[in-house]
């Protein structure tokens, strides 16, 4: 399981979980990246006098957040990432709202949460998945929630709307209890660490991911942590380690790196 957290704080929409995946029964793993952003490109019908060539009426970032199976939420990211570089829409037609995409979208989930949780994983093949993006009806960035009930029946509503928060996984409840009243922007992080840092919940774990979203962007940061090392986190992988700066390549990974624990909200 996992702890993930959506919330928004003077209008701006963050998420937030930990690194640990459920491998086997009481085995774990802290290299799940929980916490990514997916393209998206809608396209305008192919003009006759233009061939097959087709211009892009819509385009931006999706941000994704996932609690429960690997498996599962990995398998449809990974469909969402096939299906969303080339939809298509039909103007004066086709519903091209955040609420309309977030149906296409459940769909995707729908039919794979159900192969997967029909097979003899069961009901620890659930999963639950927030996915949010700038609407390009309303200018406004929407949040919707799909979740897995135990009889393997699907749902999807938008969330954010009513409460300021949302809290995923395993480590919900102890959450829910140390939040303080009127959170900010760091409170939601020292819950999350804190959870992290609680033996009881030992299915949460590891390195501590976040993003935001900005115009129509989900802006995925590695975790800076400062002290007589200084390590640039993107779950797993410390890209300022000597696996990464000494490596032959000469790449340097181009991530915006920030502490969340001092700026958020500053």
């Amino acid at each position: 399981m996992t702890l993930c957290i959506a919330w928004k704080n003077n209008g701006i929409v963050h998420f937030a979980s930990d690194s640990r995946l459920t491998i086997a029964k009481n085995s774990f793993a802290d290299v799940g990246v929980k916490v990514l952003s997916i393209p998206y490109h809608i396209l305008h019908p192919a003009e006759e006098k233009c061939g097959n060539n087709r211009s892009v009426a819509f385009e931006g970032e999706l941000g994704m957040c996932f609690a429960g199976s690997a498996v599962n939420s990995l398998t449809i990211k990974e469909s969402l990432v096939e299906v969303l570089k080339t939809l298509q829409h039909v103007p004066g037609h086709t519903d091209t709202s955040m609420a309309s995409l977030a149906k296409f979208i459940f769909t995707t989930y729908r039919v794979i949460s159900q192969r997967v949780c029909e097979t003899s994983i069961g009901r620890n093949g659930t999963a639950s998945i927030m996915i949010g993006g700038l609407c390009p009806i309303e200018k406004s960035v929407r949040v919707f929630l799909f979740s897995t009930d135990a009889q393997n029946n699907h749902s999807c509503k938008e969330i954010l709307t009513d409460a300021n928060h949302e809290f995923l996984g395993s480590g919900k409840d102890v959450a829910e209890r140390n939040l303080p009243q009127n959170p900010t922007d760091i409170d939601y992080m020292n819950i999350l660490k804190l959870v992290i840092d609680e033996p009881s919940v030992e299915s949460v774990g590891g390195n501590v991911q976040y993003g935001e979203f900005k115009n129509d962007q989900f802006v995925v940061y590695g975790i800076m942590e400062l002290g007589v090392t200084v390590h640039y986190w993107r779950a797993a992988l410390d890209l300022n380690s000597d696996d990464f700066i000494g490596n032959s390549s000469a790449f340097i990974p181009g991530f915006p790196y920030i502490d969340p624990f001092s700026t958020l909200g500053v």
